[in-house]
C-alpha cells in the first residue's frame, strides 16, 4: 500500500489478534496507516524499518514486552510518541511506563474506541509542540554558546564575566517563558499541587476556564473537594497512585475528566501531584448519540421484525377462526332444525294432541341422535381455536409492546415462550422447537423488550440455518431447535441449540460484527448479532458466546446475571 507523506504512520504492537484488528479497522477508517505486529520483536523490527509517527503497544507481549519494546524506543528513537496500552498489567507496570517516557496509557478493552483516536490526536499535537519547542530550544542554545564564545573571546576580565552569566540567566528564563507558553498551549487544563494542597501551578486553560488570574490561584487550597474523604490528592498521596474521577460543571455544560499523577523530585522525595482536566464533552455526547443510534436500530428492527412476522401470525389465527366458522355455521343450521321440530311440539302441546311418538318424530326429523354427538365436539373444537387464536394475539402484543427504558425484574422463561409463539410460522415448517425450561429459574433484573428481540434473532437464524441445511419443504425428518434454561451462578444461562448447517472457524471470527452476514441478499442485514451482542454485553453485563461445527449444527450460549445491577 503507498502511503502518502501527509499519513501518519502508527506502530501498533498487540498480540490478540481480534484487538489488533478491531483497533487496526478503526484507526484506518480515520485515515491512519498502520503497521501490524503480534510480537515485541516484530514491532522493534518494523520500528526500525518504518520509523512511524507513533507507537502503540501492549504492555505484555510475547518475546519482548511492551516496557523492553518502550526503552529501546526511547533510545534509538527518542522522539516517536509511545503509548501504552494496560490490559493484564499492574498499575505499577503503567506507572513504570510513564516515568520511563510513555506519553499516555489507556485500559483494555478500550471502549469507546474513540477513546483511542482522542489519546492519539492529543499525542500528536503534543508531539509536534515540543518538536518545535525542541527547534527553538537548539536555536536558544547556539546563540548561548555563540555569545558565550564571543564574550570569552573578546574579554576574561570580571565584569564582563559577569556580563556574560547575566545573559545566561535571561536565556534561562526565556527558556522557562518559552516552557510556560508551550504548556499554556496546550488544551488540557494543568494545575500543579504541592504535598499541603496549595495550588503552585496553572496553565492558561485553567485560567480560561474558571476565569480566574493567576493571582488569585496561586497559594489557593485545591477547590474540587467536598470534604477530605473525597480528597483524590490525599488518596493519590496515600498510595501514590495516579487517580481518576469525572466531573461535571453545569455552570460551564462541560464533562472533564480528572487524572491526578503524582510527581517526585529527583531525589525521589514526594511533592505533589499534577492534575490534568481532560474536557471530554463530546466525547460524552458522542457515546450517548451512539447509543441512540443503537436504540433506534433495535427499534427498527423490532418494527422489521413485527412486519416479517405478520403474514405469517395471520395464517396462524385463520386455520382456527375457518373452524370456528364453520362450527358457527352448523350450529347455525342445527338451531334451525331444533327450533322447527320444537315449534312443531309446542303447537301438539297447544292442541293437546301431543304424544310419545309425535316427540319422537320431531326429534328424529331435526336429527338429534346426530347433534347430540356433534354439538358437544363443535363446542369443544370452537374453544380450542379460540384458545389458540387468544394465545397468539396475547404472545403478538406482549411481544410487539414497548419495553421498559429501565431494566425490571422479568421472568425469562415466559419471554422465550412468548417469542417461539409469535415466531411459529417462521420455524414450523422446518423444525421442532424443544424447550427445556427451568421451572425454578428466578427473575432477573433485564431490559424485557430488547432480551425478546435477541431470543427472535436467534430463533431465526436457527431456523434459517435448518432450512439452508434441508430446504423449505424437508422430505424427510425436519430439525430441531433447542432452547434451555438454567441457574449456573452467578449467571442465568440461556442455551439455543439447532441442527442447521453450522458455521466454519472464519465465520464464527465475524458473527457479532456489524453488517456481517452469510445470508443472501434481502434476507439479512448482518445486524441482528451484533445488536444481540451489544444488548448482552452492554446492557445487561452479560457473555454470548458460538460453538458451531460446519454440517452439524450451532449453539449460542448466552450469560445474563442472577443479581440486580
Amino acid at each position: 500500500m503507498a502511503v502518502s507523506e501527509n499519513t501518519t504512520t502508527i506502530l501498533l504492537a498487540e498480540d490478540d489478534a481480534a484487538e489488533r484488528r478491531l483497533i487496526t479497522h478503526f484507526l484506518a477508517r480515520e485515515d491512519y496507516y498502520v503497521v501490524e505486529a503480534a510480537t515485541g520483536s516484530e514491532a522493534l523490527d518494523y520500528l526500525r524499518e518504518f520509523e512511524p509517527d507513533l507507537i502503540i503497544a501492549d504492555l505484555r507481549m510475547p518475546e519482548l514486552d511492551g516496557i523492553e519494546l518502550l526503552n529501546i524506543a526511547k533510545d534509538e528513537f527518542s522522539a516517536i510518541p509511545f503509548i501504552i496500552v494496560s490490559g493484564v498489567g499492574t498499575m505499577e507496570d503503567v506507572i513504570h511506563g510513564l516515568r520511563l517516557g510513555a506519553w499516555d496509557y489507556l485500559t483494555k478493552p478500550i471502549q469507546p474506541l474513540e477513546l483511542l483516536l482522542h489519546s492519539i490526536k492529543r499525542v500528536l499535537e503534543k508531539a509536534e509542540l515540543l518538536k518545535n519547542m525542541r527547534s527553538h530550544q537548539e536555536y536558544l542554545e547556539n546563540i548561548v554558546q555563540q555569545r558565550t564564545a564571543d564574550l570569552l573571546r573578546q574579554n576574561k576580565s570580571y565584569a564582563r564575566e559577569l556580563k556574560r552569566r547575566q545573559k545566561m540567566e535571561e536565556q534561562a528564563r526565556i527558556a522557562e517563558n518559552e516552557w510556560r507558553r508551550t504548556v499554556d498551549a496546550l488544551p488540557e487544563m494543568i494545575a500543579i499541587i504541592d504535598k499541603d494542597r496549595k495550588i503552585t501551578r496553572v496553565n492558561k486553560s485553567m485560567l480560561t476556564f474558571l476565569e480566574k488570574t493567576e493571582a488569585e490561584l496561586i497559594g489557593q487550597c485545591c477547590f474540587l473537594c467536598s470534604s477530605e474523604s473525597a480528597c483524590l490528592h490525599k488518596a493519590c498521596m496515600k498510595n501514590t497512585q495516579p487517580q481518576t474521577k469525572e466531573l461535571r460543571f453545569d455552570k460551564e455544560g462541560k464533562d472533564l475528566e480528572l487524572k491526578i499523577i503524582p510527581y517526585n523530585s529527583v531525589d525521589g522525595k514526594w511533592l505533589g501531584s499534577i492534575h490534568v482536566f481532560r474536557d471530554i464533552t463530546e466525547i460524552k455526547k458522542q457515546i450517548k448519540e451512539q447509543k441512540l443510534r443503537q436504540s433506534k436500530a433495535l427499534h427498527s428492527q423490532k418494527l422489521e421484525s413485527v412486519g416479517q412476522l405478520a403474514s405469517g401470525i395471520a395464517h396462524e389465527i385463520n386455520t382456527p377462526t375457518q373452524f370456528v366458522s364453520s362450527n358457527i355455521a352448523f350450529f347455525d343450521e342445527a338451531f334451525a332444525d331444533l327450533q322447527s321440530s320444537i315449534n312443531s311440539i309446542v303447537k301438539a302441546c297447544s292442541a293437546e294432541i301431543v304424544s310419545a311418538e309425535t316427540i319422537l318424530t320431531q326429534l328424529e326429523e331435526a336429527d338429534w341422535n346426530y347433534l347430540e354427538e356433534e354439538i358437544p365436539t363443535a363446542i369443544q373444537q370452537s374453544k380450542e381455536g379460540l384458545n389458540r387464536v387468544s394465545s397468539i394475539v396475547r404472545a403478538m402484543k406482549e411481544f410487539s409492546h414497548p419495553g421498559d427504558r429501565e431494566a425490571q425484574e422479568v421472568d425469562i422463561n415466559n419471554i422465550i415462550e412468548t417469542t417461539v409463539t409469535v415466531a411459529r410460522n417462521e420455524w414450523k415448517y422446518v423444525a421442532d422447537v424443544q424447550l427445556d425450561l427451568d421451572p425454578e429459574l428466578p427473575k432477573i433484573s433485564c431490559l424485557s423488550d430488547e432480551m425478546g428481540q435477541v431470543i427472535l434473532n436467534l430463533l431465526v437464524n436457527s431456523a434459517h440455518a435448518i432450512e439452508d441445511k434441508l430446504g423449505e419443504t424437508p422430505e424427510e425428518d425436519k430439525g430441531t431447535i433447542t432452547i434451555a434454561t438454567s441457574q449456573q451462578p452467578p449467571w442465568v444461562v440461556i442455551c439455543i441449540s439447532d441442527t442447521g448447517v453450522g458455521m466454519p472457524r472464519h465465520v464464527i471470527e465475524k458473527i457479532f460484527e456489524p453488517f456481517f452476514t452469510t445470508k443472501s441478499t434481502g434476507k439479512g442485514t448482518g445486524q441482528g448479532l451484533a445488536i444481540a451482542y451489544d444488548v448482552i454485553t452492554s446492557k445487561h453485563g452479560g457473555n454470548i458466546q458460538v460453538d458451531s461445527q460446519t454440517g452439524k449444527g450451532t449453539t449460542f450460549t448466552i450469560e445474563l446475571p442472577l443479581s440486580v445491577k
